[in-house]
């Protein structure tokens, strides 16, 4: 039995990620005593890898790699490949890329190199941030987003304190930029235009600010954001803090406020700017009498690095503490003290900049057998799980390490990671109770537990048994006939993953090409369906792609033979699940390119269903061009007896000009407008419900 208080992990934290790599380019940089280190005191530097949409990527140490290694993790933490030189298929989302060395003090200067060829026939969505003060290097083309009519575009995700007017700015030698300013669902906000442009936006919302080139240019560009804040605008800067600051603030009906999403309330905040002139370690903490507090700190982008509820405990009068501490290289950042009460309440808020490197999490001994009587406090490690006692355990052989965590006083969270702090597994609820348990088959070796807190801080107590027993490698791979299913128990006699879970291998032949539908159901399991070639290469994987806890992958696949691996996104004690497939032969089907140009006159018949465009809020849609030679009025119609039909217009660039649910009589869509000569598109696609599907008409008319 131990017991004890991790005091050692003072200061130390994991370090987030404060640089991004470019889908196509090339980084450079240096590993040497400044830069962040691994639990093993391995050097390391974390960037940041954001990807719009799916395809192929490539990343290269370029030159003589010697001693440093990439490590590509997704955003959880889990590795997805390590080497010199990574190539992989990838989803769209964030990622994490490490430079490391191979271990402890190792140094030098290093440059990667990185090619992304998207997957064509997929639209884009979930771009970078960029902030409303804020200059950022890019590159055109440099994701691979292209609209509808094939023009290669850039974009970024804003968000606003507060109403004002945003000034943009795109310079650029190699081609004329145009700048364009769209809401988060695609309606025009600003039409694109030369460089400067001006814009006012609302507060609470969200825009999308598009680079394109006229005349079809391409090469390197830099944009540049200002904002002024409206006249009578009351969500202001609280402060700009300087090294060591303090402020008694209060959040009120006049602080900024973000709507959350589905239920139309408000959550009120402060924010403050911060500027860090070199390196060193950041601490902040908010105590309040009258809320419970929820700290963000974010960098120029507007990205979350460290956010903390509760981790503070109580103070002497009992009023709650929220703390957070992260390493920062000098940069300008920001900081939210958000209320958890809609009324707010008064605050304090102390913030201390401390100048130096970065110190790793300093991890104690778990045995197997133990039971651990811990407490997180203020002064414990800072991992990206958040605040967290971290402790290594040895296991001398293979088996199965059991973990299980419990605290009276905050919601529990525990994690396994491996020796270059990797994510292995992590579990944070059982049955909905403060309590988070564990049970992973691992080879033998040395692992660090990550014993952390969701939200609140105080006394924990953790146990740990080990119980060897060989693992017996996979062979046994069920088939899955061709627009079959099957239905199955992730449990015990499933085989090991690589995380320690269990996981159940399909496997299935493909005589011909096909677009391949796989989906795995389950009210038991949080699904992961992983789909495999022929050679071990993973080439698609989701997570809650088809919805709630579900999984869907939908691929064109040449002829040959595959693998689905199906397992719980996270530790689970298994369950009942069904995983289906199907599959149509011939051509790749257009996806998100449009199925065919309609006139006036004209009309078109289809058939929603997966061989379809996976639309921007995951339902099928096909999408058709429409040319109109003369400005015209045109009448648009859309009817479908199996669905409720919902249709939008978009310009040339895809921006939203228009949209309908039931304007044409029942569950029908109509839009009338007048339109000038030009090409536009039209998005058919059921309302509310991405997995409705059937037969459906779309028309085109003239009115004089």
């Amino acid at each position: 039995m131990g017991t004890g208080l991790l005091l050692g992990a003072l200061a130390a934290q994991d370090c987030p990620p404060l640089g991004s790599i470019a889908a196509n380019g090339t980084l450079s940089g240096t590993l040497d005593a400044s830069s962040c280190q691994l639990t093993d005191r391995t050097p390391y530097i974390p960037y940041r890898l954001e990807l719009p949409v799916r395809g192929q990527i490539k990343l290269q140490l370029a030159g003589n790699p010697g001693d440093q290694f990439l490590t590509l993790r997704d955003a959880p933490g889990t590795r997805l490949d390590s080497g010199t030189t990574l190539s992989r298929s990838i989803e769209a989302g964030k990622y994490v890329v490490l430079v490391h060395g191979k271990g402890v003090g190792q140094a030098g200067n290093f440059a990667i190199e990185s090619t992304f060829t998207p997957e064509p026939g997929i639209l884009c969505a979930n771009f970078p941030n960029i902030g409303l003060r804020q200059t950022v290097d890019g590159r055109l083309p440099g994701s691979g987003c292209t609209s509808l009519d094939g023009t290669p575009y850039e974009a970024y995700t804003l968000a606003t304190d507060g109403a004002g007017t945003l000034s943009i700015t795109v310079e650029s030698t190699d081609f004329k930029p145009l700048i364009s300013v769209r809401s988060l669902d695609g309606h025009i906000t600003a039409p694109p235009a030369a460089s400067p442009v001006n814009v006012r936006l609302l507060g609470d919302s969200q825009y999308l600010v598009i680079v394109t080139a006229e005349g079809g240019g391409r090469g390197a560009y830099r944009i540049s954001n200002a904002y002024a804040v409206a006249d009578g605008e009351t969500c202001r800067s609280a402060k700009t803090l300087a090294e060591s600051d303090s402020h008694a603030g209060a959040i009120t009906s006049t602080s900024c406020f973000i709507t959350i999403e589905g239920s139309g309330d408000q959550r009120y905040y402060n924010y403050y700017n911060l500027t860090v002139t070199e390196p060193g370690l950041a601490g902040v903490t908010v105590t309040s009498g009258d809320f419970s507090a929820t700290l963000n700190l974010m960098d120029g982008s507007g990205n979350v690095l460290a956010s903390d509820s509760g981790a503070g405990g109580f103070d002497n009068a009992y009023n709650i503490q929220s703390s957070l501490r992260t390493q920062l290289p000098p940069g300008s950042y920001g900081v939210q003290v958000v209320s958890d009460l809609p009324s707010g309440g008064n605050y304090a808020l102390d913030y201390k900049f401390t100048a130096g490197n970065p110190q790793p999490c300093k991890p104690g001994t778990l045995r197997p057998g133990d039971q651990f009587n811990g407490v997180l406090v203020n002064a414990n490690c800072r991992t990206s799980l958040g605040m967290a006692d971290t402790h290594t355990i040895t296991l001398p052989a293979a088996g199965t390490l059991e973990l299980e965590m419990n605290s009276p006083a905050f919601d529990t969270l525990l994690a396994i990671r491996d020796g270059l702090d990797n994510l292995i597994v992590r579990d944070d609820h059982v049955n909905g109770l403060s309590a988070a348990r564990i049970a992973a088959d691992l080879p033998a070796g040395v692992y660090t537990v990550l014993a952390a807190a969701v939200s609140g801080s105080g006394n924990y107590q953790l146990t740990a048994k080990v119980t060897a027993h060989d693992i017996s490698a996979c062979t046994y791979v069920q088939t899955l006939d061709l627009n079959g299913g099957f239905i199955q128990r992730l449990g015990p006699r499933s085989c090991t993953g690589i995380n320690g879970q269990p996981v159940d291998y399909y496997g299935f032949t493909l005589p011909a090409d096909s677009l391949v539908l796989a989906v795995m159901t389950s009210s038991e399991v949080d699904g992961y369906l992983t789909l495999y070639d022929a050679a071990g290469n993973v080439v698609r994987s989701d997570d809650g792609g088809y919805g709630g806890n579900d999984s869907l992958i939908i691929q064109y696949l040449l002829a040959g033979t595959y693998k689905l691996a199906a397992r719980g996104a996270s530790s689970t004690a298994g369950g009942l699940y069904e995983v289906d497939l199907r599959t149509v032969t011939g051509a790749r089907p257009p996806l998100c390119t449009p199925r065919a140009t309609l006139r006036p006159g004209e009309s078109a018949t289809g058939v929603i269903t997966y061989t379809g465009c996976q639309y921007l809020d995951n339902a099928f849609a096909d999408i058709y061009q429409l040319t109109v030679t003369t400005d015209s009025n045109v009448d648009l119609r859309l009817s479908a007896s199996e669905f409720d039909t919902f249709l939008l217009l978009l310009d040339a660039s895809g921006a939203v000009m228009d949209e309908d649910d039931d304007s044409g009589g029942n569950t029908n869509s109509r839009i009338t407008r007048d339109l000038q000569a030009g090409t536009y598109y039209m998005v058919v696609e059921p309302f509310g419900n991405y997995t409705a599907h059937g037969a459906y008409t779309l028309s085109v008319k003239a009115n004089p």
